[in-house]
């Protein structure tokens, strides 16, 4: 095995330039009171020698890692992909990294994430709850410590803190108004566990929409699963399973609409003839299925961008700048195929 060498320093490369080790530092860091030729003299010798910044020294040193933990369910979804572009490209702008984890959507993991982002000394933390989260005392390393905490999209039951949602009631209540306009009576609900705050207001204006248009709920139309394409497979085949079809669903997530209109596909049932089908969050999954899907947009980018900004601004708080602690995005009923005869 082949042995390994020790980490060149910024003395290693003041030796070789014949400078001060203060000077290297501050021409790494492009300190404007060192001039321009010693500046890049120095970048060019720590790049020849394989140089690489100590970033946890860095940190102890500063107190500041200019670094943000991230927390999301699942990097795979649609909707966190979107929101975590928004993020990298806002962080970027105030001059943070972004250090990202993945829960799996499980309680478990989310705590050993938390307890990692707590250790690497982050500045501030942004984090999506799992669908399992029922409280946060596992955050209480960061609240505790006063490192800044912003929840976005999901966020636990009873949080105090600084939170950016979409408005889900709004838009469980466009999705199922949209579906009754339609001509739907008997509109089944695909809904997430509602331990979440999103399946929650999303199922509260499902039954918002069809109390003002007189239509009582019905139990029986509501599929409570984890909005997994298997889970909403084996709720569809339910669905068909039962001797009275719904003649509309609205579904909390476009992954669960997708395969409730692939499951109606084989079984040869028409999407929207007979049944018509309302998703949630405009993947582009929505645009590919056949028939495309009617959704509801909630802009992941600007949800993840007003997260760091609302973050960056815990972090740095300026004297004038009021910060709003619970963020509220609108949304849009985007129309397609899924509903239109």
């Amino acid at each position: 095995m082949k042995e390994r060498t020790n980490k060149v320093t910024i003395y290693d490369i003041a030796q070789a330039l014949n400078l001060s080790a203060s000077t290297v530092s501050r021409a790494l860091q492009n300190n404007p009171l060192i001039n321009e030729e010693t500046r890049e003299k120095v970048q060019q010798m720590s790049t020849e020698m394989g140089y690489v910044p100590n970033w946890i020294a860095s940190s102890l040193r500063k107190k500041r890692s200019n670094i943000l933990g991230l927390i999301v369910p699942r990097t795979s979804m649609y909707f966190q992909s979107t929101a975590i572009s928004g993020i990298q490209h806002e962080a970027h702008k105030y001059g943070f990294s972004i250090v990202i984890g993945q829960s799996d959507d499980t309680v478990a993991m989310e705590k050993e994430l938390v307890q990692t982002f707590f250790s690497l000394r982050v500045d501030g933390l942004l984090a999506v709850s799992s669908m399992f989260t029922t409280n946060y005392d596992h955050f209480a390393p960061i609240i505790k410590n006063n490192i800044p905490l912003v929840f976005y999209d999901r966020v636990p039951m009873d949080f105090q803190g600084y939170t950016i949602t979409g408005d889900d009631f709004r838009g469980g209540f466009l999705a199922t108004e949209h579906l009754i306009q339609q001509g739907c009576r008997r509109i089944a609900h695909f809904s997430g566990v509602l331990t979440c705050n999103l399946y929650q207001h999303r199922l509260a204006g499902y039954k918002a929409a069809l109390a003002q248009y007189g239509i009582p709920f019905d139990e029986q139309l509501l599929y409570i699963h984890n909005l997994t394409t298997d889970a909403a497979t084996a709720a569809a085949q339910q669905v068909f399973s039962q001797d009275t079809l719904p003649d509309g669903l609205f579904s909390a997530n476009d992954t669960s609409a997708v395969a409730f209109i692939q499951e109606a596909r084989r079984r040869g049932i028409a999407i929207p003839k007979q049944i018509k089908v309302v998703g949630y969050a405009n993947d582009l999954s929505s645009r590919i299925i056949t028939p495309s899907l009617t959704t509801i947009e909630q802009s992941g980018y600007n949800m993840g961008q007003k997260a760091v900004e609302t973050l960056v601004q815990l972090i740095n708080p300026g004297d004038n700048v009021k910060v709003t602690q619970n963020y509220v995005f609108p949304v849009e009923l985007i129309l397609r195929e899924s509903t239109q005869a």
